[in-house]
């Protein structure tokens, strides 16, 4: 009794028949994919690649508002209008005059005051004062550098008088105010005066 050949006996037959006739290979059809891989592990970096050339200048921004003005030297200069005349209580302050001016930052101030004064003629002994100050009623402390010192003795002709006062003060940035005062030592009545002050700002002392 033959057998009878199996289903893979006969694809094989007919695999080695088609081979020897066609001279090709008859394949069975793929399989399904395999699962893929564990991933491999990074290779080294690189050597950098050489710098590109710049690019080209962006355009201009608008320009910002200006600032402030910084600090610089500046000056402003007062003068009276009419006679101004001394208070006669002995040792009495009158100010003859006031200046007030707007610091750029705070810095310093060289005040000069000019003018003159009637002194009235009189048997009594005349003595007063005229300087510089930071406030209306600072009286004369005997020591301030740049005051103006008048004094006649008794039964002296009396004349009119010229003064100069200056004084170097510190100021503060924004409202800053200086005074020529006047202060009558003798309590003499009748002076009269007329005064001129001038401030000139600096920011900082010389070296």
């Amino acid at each position: 009794m033959a057998l009878r050949p199996t289903l893979p006996q006969l694809l094989a037959a007919l695999a080695a028949a088609g081979t020897a006739g066609a001279g090709f290979t008859l394949f069975a059809p793929p399989g399904p994919p395999g699962a893929p891989g564990p991933r491999g592990e990074q290779g080294d970096h690189g050597p950098a690649g050489a710098q590109g050339p710049a690019g080209p200048e962006g355009p201009e921004g608008a320009r910002g508002p200006a600032g402030p003005p910084g600090a610089a030297a500046a000056f402003k200069d007062a003068a009276t209008k009419e006679f101004v005349a001394p208070g006669a209580g002995a040792g009495e302050v009158t100010p003859l005059l006031a200046l007030r001016f707007r610091a750029p930052s705070a810095g310093f101030v060289h005040v000069t005051g000019t003018g003159y004064c009637n002194v009235p003629a009189d048997p009594g002994a005349t003595h007063y004062a005229v300087y510089v100050a930071a406030r209306p009623d600072a009286s004369h402390d005997g020591a301030l550098p740049g005051a103006a010192f008048v004094r006649f003795p008794q039964g002296a002709t009396m004349a009119q008088v010229p003064f100069a006062a200056s004084r170097v003060l510190p100021v503060l940035a924004g409202d800053n105010q200086v005074f020529l005062d006047f202060q009558n030592f003798s309590g003499l009545a009748g002076y009269s005066c007329q005064a001129q002050l001038v401030a000139v700002f600096a920011q900082a002392r010389l070296q």
